[in-house]
């Protein structure tokens, strides 16, 4: 008979995607190496096959750990009652970084209509209560805030 193993604590959705970054980061510097070197030269079609395939777990964890934060801020009073507030986090938590324009469109396409303004409004009771951040630059992005920050 086999002796059980002790549990093993579950590794969250943020550790791995770090993980992962870090693997990412440390193929790329790999790949500098073998492009320098033309030794290596038969060693670059693998590196960037082995790229290729982390990325298709990447962006997956990313929009599963932006899920799972919506998740947590909709369970909010004032948001629970609020659909465009919901749609609007929704949107962020699937999409990333959104411009105001970008986002009135994803809520369009959830509710069937959605004003600039109104979007705008509520993205700034959103950024007070520490949910969506502005970020600034060429165009103004918003992105959910990860709680505790």
């Amino acid at each position: 008979m086999r002796e059980r193993e002790p549990s093993r604590k579950p590794i969250s959705l943020e550790e791995i995607s770090r993980k992962l970054d870090l693997v990412m980061s440390k193929l790329n510097l790999l790949e500098q190496i073998v492009l320098e070197d033309p030794k290596y030269a038969d060693s670059i079609g693998s590196i960037r096959l082995i790229r290729m395939f982390l990325s298709l777990y990447d962006e997956p964890l990313k929009v599963l750990s932006r899920l799972k934060i919506a998740e947590s801020y909709t369970k909010r009073d004032f948001i629970a009652k609020d659909e465009i507030s919901r749609c609007i986090i929704q949107a962020l938590a699937v999409k990333g970084k959104l411009s105001i324009s970008a986002i009135t469109r994803e809520v369009r396409a959830m509710r069937g209509k959605a004003s600039r303004r109104i979007i705008r409004e509520r993205l700034k009771t959103l950024e007070q209560h520490n949910i969506v951040k502005k970020l600034e630059g060429y165009r103004n992005l918003y992105f959910l805030v990860e709680p505790g920050e």
